[in-house]
């Protein structure tokens, strides 16, 4: 570690703290090992510094992060130097499986934003065994978590989590599905057979999620049914609560798996071409 920069890290100044910081990640990522190694002192020895130094520095974790400071996350969560949310999220930009135990406890938080970081890090630490939660919270009252708790399920996949977003498909406690859309899309094992049933079913709601997510999968089978449902006049004349028709689903639908199909082939989309 160099004495300036572990001045400039001490100091109460936000300002000169803040850009310490910056500097330090920056030199950390071009293989400064005393930038490196600063910054992990500030999160080994939390209460030597300032807190505004401590925060930032877990901004940019992806620098310096590794294994040996897990420990000192962890007492950092035990002691409530920082808010909760804000440390468990660290953890999960790191990989610490040990915040797993904390983000489930933000799944009952009466703060929104709060669940929805508790679901966002259980999906991003890999935790299965946060399954049943997760499910719980795709009826969470406010959309945002439901969301977050959608998108966790598709990165953590298996049968409970298809079960359950399948379920609010069917059943579509709220009119809008776009969460569970792009999970049923994306997630693995892959749905494409089970939607393409349900963009046929009778239910006006359920065809129309079921073709919204459809374009996730980037299969053939579901370009070749978007192309059809967008062509179908009848499905212009059938819309769910917002006014959106079945058509106009399975138009957006492609124009989704158009790019699903370019990042998985590796082709760059039009906008990306010189002119």
């Amino acid at each position: 570690m160099t004495d300036d920069l572990v001045a400039r890290l001490l100091d109460p100044d936000p300002e000169v703290h803040e850009d310490a910081v910056d500097d330090a990640a920056e030199r950390a990522m071009n293989d400064d090992q005393g930038a490196v190694d600063a910054l992990r002192d500030v999160v080994l020895h939390v209460e030597r510094y300032p807190i505004g130094t401590f925060e930032r520095t877990l901004n940019r974790l992806y620098a310096f992060a590794n294994p040996s400071l897990e420990p000192a996350m962890m007492r950092a969560l035990e002691s409530g130097v920082s808010a909760t949310w804000y440390l468990t999220a660290a953890c999960a930009r790191a990989g610490f499986r040990g915040a797993v135990p904390y983000a489930l406890a933000l799944l009952g938080s009466p703060v929104t934003s709060e669940r929805s970081v508790g679901c966002e890090v259980l999906g991003d630490l890999d935790a299965h065994e946060a399954v049943p939660h997760l499910v719980a919270r795709l009826g969470d009252p406010e959309h945002v978590v439901r969301e977050a708790a959608a998108g966790a399920l598709a990165g953590l996949g298996g049968a409970d989590a298809v079960d359950a977003l399948r379920r609010e498909l069917v059943e579509h406690r709220f009119p809008l599905l776009g969460n569970v859309a792009n999970a049923l899309g994306s997630i693995d094992p892959d749905q494409s057979v089970w939607l393409l049933d349900q963009a046929c079913a009778p239910d006006v709601d359920t065809r129309y999620w079921a073709v919204r997510a459809l374009g996730r999968t980037g299969s053939e089978r579901a370009h070749e049914r978007l192309l059809h449902v967008a062509a179908d006049p009848a499905e212009e004349t059938v819309a769910i609560a917002n006014g959106s028709t079945v058509a106009s689903a399975a138009r957006k639908s492609l124009k989704t798996w158009q790019r699903v199909r370019r990042v998985r082939t590796g082709t760059p989309s039009a906008s990306a071409d010189p002119l």
